[in-house]
């Protein structure tokens, strides 16, 4: 017997049911744009459900199903994701709403797109309308030329949204269609969460039977080295409020325990109002609007970003890098990293009360290796301060832009 790659796992404790279609494909340019334009025709419509009101009227039928269609990115892998939840079966005395109808609906949607003239046009200025409204907010201007900064010499990665609008703009019915196409050898995973797990998984297996079903989901290698290649960078916009985005590489492929001390360096730098640089570029300078820090290990890059008063952007410059200086030399505030790994482990035990959560987790086990054997929870309590310290040193700062 072919093993899928389909895993329903047994709903304890919600009333509503979820189930995941995951396609993954190499991150380009290209495969960006053209997965954004698919996930917003097939927002719209299917070849089942043609007109907007149709698929509409028909997700409505079956008590408001909620289905989410977008492209993530996860290191040099694009993942196309469908994510459908909806009430579970046994919650509705309607002898019309059983899991049959609802996987097929959902496997209809995913599986048969359809792409018109009318359509790709209204798709296109869709994403136009999303790409303005993101575009003149100063925060998301200055992510997005971050990224462009970052990976000059690696174009296929720097777009963070939704991929180059030029190529969006100029695609042509044909040209999606041959995209669609490709899409049904590329490795496909169906995850789930429902009360009648098996049934839903004898459903998920009769209706996802695409040739990716059965192709190796789990892939190694995935993350994006840092190139050593140091640029500062300003630019002038005449905004009230400034954006500083700070880039440091991180020098190696960090592993899951690693990856737990960078959500806890996150946490210890921008978590609270009594994080460090919180309470040092706000309080101190009465800078910064906001302090932000995040760990994408995926993209071997740790990021710190404030908004700021233009006039203090070089003085919240040096208290970030005389932070990280510090950490790399030992001197850790034991107080706030304790704190800082109460309130990580505390999050942690509020995602389990979180079905996106729980199944963004069991998606995670299906792409990397081992995750599902991780232990989160422990990894976050065994935590040190010499584990900190040993995480900032293999640190190096690598960018600054600054949005004015």
């Amino acid at each position: 017997m072919l093993m899928t790659n389909i895993t329903i796992r047994k709903n304890k404790k919600f009333t509503t049911a979820a189930l995941g279609c995951f396609l993954r494909l190499p991150l380009t340019s290209h495969n960006l744009a053209f997965a954004s334009l698919l996930s917003r025709l097939q927002s719209n419509t299917s070849m089942l459900y043609p007109q907007i009101a149709e698929q509409t009227r028909r997700l409505a039928d079956l008590y408001d199903l909620q289905l989410d269609i977008m492209p993530q990115l996860f290191g040099k892998e694009i993942i196309l994701t469908y994510y459908a939840n909806f009430v579970e079966p046994t919650e509705v005395l309607d002898p019309e709403y059983v899991c049959q109808e609802i996987i097929q609906t959902i496997s209809e949607i995913i599986t048969k797109p359809d792409c018109t003239p009318e359509m790709l046009a209204y798709a296109k200025r869709q994403l136009e309308d999303d790409y303005r409204e993101l575009m003149e907010q100063p925060a998301n201007y200055a992510i997005d030329q971050f990224f462009k900064l970052w990976y000059r010499d690696q174009p296929d990665y720097a777009e963070n949204f939704m991929g180059p609008i030029d190529e969006i703009q100029n695609a042509t019915v044909d040209e999606v269609n041959r995209y669609i196409e490709s899409l049904r050898d590329v490795p496909v995973a169906v995850i789930g969460m429902g009360r009648d797990h098996q049934l839903m998984t004898k459903l998920a297996k009769f209706y996802f039977t695409q040739a990716g079903i059965i192709k190796n989901f789990q892939t190694t290698g995935l993350t994006i080295p840092a190139n050593k290649n140091l640029i500062e960078k300003v630019d002038e916009q005449g905004n009230a409020q400034a954006q500083l985005l700070m880039g440091f590489g991180i020098n190696h492929t960090i592993n899951y325990q690693e990856q737990i001390v960078g959500l806890l360096l996150s946490q210890y730098l921008a978590g609270d109002q009594s994080s460090k640089l919180f309470s040092k570029i706000r309080e101190e300078l009465g800078a910064a609007y906001a302090v932000e820090a995040s760990c994408f290990a995926n993209n071997s890059l740790f990021l710190i970003n404030a908004g700021l008063d233009p006039d203090q952007v070089e003085s919240a410059k040096r208290v970030i890098l005389n932070e990280i200086e510090n950490l790399a030399a030992g001197n850790v505030d034991e107080e706030l990293f304790k704190k800082a790994q109460k309130a990580l482990y505390r999050n942690t035990k509020i995602g389990l009360d979180s079905q996106n959560w729980q199944m963004g987790q069991a998606f995670r086990g299906e792409l990397f290796s081992d995750y599902l054997d991780f232990d989160r929870e422990t990894a976050i309590k065994k935590v040190t301060t010499h584990q900190l310290v040993s995480f900032v040193q293999n640190l190096f700062f690598n960018e600054s832009y600054i949005l004015k």
